[in-house]
């Protein structure tokens, strides 16, 4: 996977929202059974044995224990129990919002992944359960925490595949935004520019990639910035006004008061608490 492209999907995982609205660890009941509908939500299935039947899209499937499934979000699908043992399963409904927009419709990946003997699935499953079984007022932070571990392992695990992980057709245009801006971030860039490589009217633009990726593009090319301020912070002595000149914030005052908006640290602070120890 290239750099942008690597980038681009970091960037949908950096907004991802998250919540969960119904989970279990149990075998399908004997009704187990729907035809041809569309969920609005995401589902999580990890067999743990017993056998069935499913189809996602136009696509039919006999899953075996130790495959875990998703079942996307909008995607017409059905499901079924066999004349075999029913399937016990680990499961969750979820949302994953990137924006206004479902994660996997950002994101081309698999729809199911052959887990073998790792039993790391598994823990972070009986680690989401317990999470919505906790009474203490962290509870729904520990859900989210532990339906983000889930979605993690699920795309890393995908990215490393055959078929791998690569945002969708349709984000291209915006891929070519992104690449851009990591090209010339340091000059001045605007919105007219952005909108014309992705081929849009700029105020259909700005709603485009905040959709997308739930910032405004501005917003992106000021953290692709502070990203490489703090790496000159850290691996150079540059004063700040040089670095300022290198990321494309020539006012010094300016880039201060945005790095420490963006990371809670002056400059200064910043290059002491972060420079390698000699």
């Amino acid at each position: 996977m290239d750099a942008e492209r690597k980038q681009l999907i970091r960037l949908y995982l950096d907004n991802l929202q998250v919540r969960v609205t119904e989970l279990g660890h149990n075998q399908v009941w004997s009704d187990w059974r729907e035809l041809d509908y569309t969920p609005d939500y995401n589902k999580f299935y990890l067999i743990c044995d017993g056998e069935g039947w499913l189809k996602i899209g136009d696509t039919e499937y006999a899953p075996k224990p130790g495959q875990w499934f998703l079942m996307p979000q909008g995607v017409k699908q059905s499901y079924s129990y066999t004349a075999g043992l029913r399937y016990t399963k680990y499961w969750c409904h979820f949302t994953a919002k990137v924006g206004e927009n479902n994660l996997f419709n950002l994101l081309n990946t698999p729809v199911f992944l052959d887990t073998g003997d790792d039993g790391e699935p598994q823990r972070l499953f009986r680690e989401l359960l317990a999470s919505q079984a906790d009474s203490s007022l962290t509870a729904p932070l520990l859900l989210k925490a532990a339906m983000m571990k889930l979605i993690a392992y699920y795309v890393e695990h995908a990215a490393t595949g055959v078929t791998g992980v690569e945002p969708a057709a349709a984000a291209m245009p915006l891929q070519a935004v992104i690449k851009h801006i990591h090209l010339h971030y340091n000059r001045n860039l605007t919105i007219d520019e952005l909108a014309e490589r992705a081929h849009l009217h700029p105020n259909y633009f700005i709603r485009v990639f905040r959709r997308h990726f739930g910032t405004s593009p501005i917003q992106y090319v000021n953290g692709k910035r502070i990203e490489e301020a703090k790496w000159l912070l850290t691996s150079t002595d540059l004063l700040l006004a040089e670095i300022g000149a290198q990321v494309g914030i020539p006012d010094v005052s300016y880039l201060s008061k945005l790095f420490k908006s963006l990371t809670g640290l002056s400059p200064t602070a910043y290059r002491l608490a972060h420079r390698p120890k000699p």
